[in-house]
């Protein structure tokens, strides 16, 4: 009996030492993946990109006459200054490129915009009979940018060249006038808000302000038998509050780990 007792013991033991060892090995066998890195997807702001703006500008030309005492516009008050205030509408296009390092964004841009800045008021020297016309049909600007971009919004500031063809015309109820257009050269700054959507679409608005400083003319008057030449200044400056909506070529997504 006692040898019964221990061969049935004996045989527990194997079998027991054998499920143990089955068991270690599955678990030795068993291998564990290691998850793969998070990572978000953030949008690309660097390619070259194409649009059109639209929106309201006004501004102020001082027209000052530089003969003392006044010409045949002025009598020598206020300095020979009239100040008019154009306004209206702006529209036209931008093409550019940006590139980012990190979330820094550079970029160079030009627009190119048609406007119907005008206004006629009545001349403060002559209120009777004589009228002061400003107008500004075309300007361009041609700025570098620098925004910061929190994924697909981005916020930016911008400065450079402005240049604008100013048109102004004093004349009278009689048939004389005094008419001039030139090209205005100076600077803009401005800063905008871009958002960027559906892939490679980007829309945004932006406010622009830009200073042509002083320019002089001399022109005759007509009809030339007045047999009077001229010489103004004119000081225009411009603001502008446009939207944006523009298409980037390139990838507009990247993913950071």
């Amino acid at each position: 009996m006692t040898h019964y007792i221990k061969t049935c013991l004996l045989a527990a033991a194997v079998v027991a030492g054998g499920i143990c060892s089955a068991n270690a090995a599955d678990l030795a066998a068993r291998t564990y993946t290691k998850a793969p890195p998070a990572y978000q997807s953030v949008y690309d702001w660097s390619g070259f990109y194409i649009g059109a703006d639209a929106g309201y500008g006004w501004g102020r030309d001082r027209h000052t006459d530089l003969i003392p005492g006044g010409g045949f516009w002025t009598d020598g008050s206020n300095g020979g200054t009239q100040s008019i205030k154009p306004s209206g509408a702006v529209y036209g296009g931008q093409v550019g490129y940006n590139w980012q390092v990190s979330n820094w964004v550079l970029g160079l841009e030009a627009q190119f915009n048609g406007a119907s800045l005008k206004r006629t008021d009545a001349s403060i020297f002559f209120p009777a009979t004589d009228s002061l016309r400003s107008k500004v049909d075309f300007y361009t600007t041609v700025t570098g940018r620098i925004g910061y971009a929190v994924n697909n919004w981005l916020p930016y500031v911008k400065g450079g060249y402005a240049g604008a063809q100013l048109k102004t015309a004093n004349f009278d109820t009689l048939g004389n006038s005094l008419t001039h257009s030139d090209w205005q050269s100076g600077f803009v700054v401005g800063a905008g808000l871009e958002y960027a959507f559906a892939g490679n679409w980007v829309v945004g608005v932006e406010y622009n302000y830009m200073d042509f400083g002083k320019q002089t003319f001399t022109a005759n008057d007509v009809p030339a038998a007045l047999a009077t030449t001229e010489s103004f200044k004119d000081h225009l400056t411009i603001s502008t509050v446009t939207g944006r909506l523009s298409y980037k070529f390139g990838g507009p997504v990247v993913a950071r780990y």
